[in-house]
């Protein structure tokens, strides 16, 4: 994780690995990309401020246009749909960076019971 810039800065360490997986497959005719991602993030709890881990699994599946007039068609039919542009040269780690980001809480913190902080009123 400390190869991902946008990443690392989130990361109370960036020391941890990520696995992933990107098959290509046929969705509703289309070629596209499934991207599986698993990885155990180091958030900093936003109650507490102490470092928690975060266990990410992450499936997406993205279809690849072969070019931009197939691209503008798919995205006038459906404004929604995430789409790839084919690329030799696709940039992959973007790619599992971008799934990471996407599947971080907007607030990190601890699961409930498990935080280090004392409730207002307690001794």
């Amino acid at each position: 994780m400390a190869e991902m810039p946008r990443l690392s800065d989130l990361l109370s360490c960036s020391n941890s690995t990520v696995t992933f997986s990107l098959l290509g497959e046929m969705l509703s005719r289309r070629p596209a990309l499934r991207l599986e991602v698993e990885a155990d993030v180091k958030l900093v709890c936003q109650r507490c401020l102490e470092p928690f881990v975060e266990s990410i699994h992450a499936v997406s599946i993205m279809p690849v246009a072969l070019d931009e007039a197939e691209l503008s068609r798919w995205e006038h039919d459906d404004p929604l749909l995430d789409i790839l542009l084919a690329d030799p040269r696709m940039d992959v780690m973007t790619l599992v960076e971008d799934e990471i980001l996407l599947s971080l809480p907007p607030a990190p913190r601890h699961g409930e019971g498990l935080c280090g902080i004392v409730p207002n009123g307690s001794a």
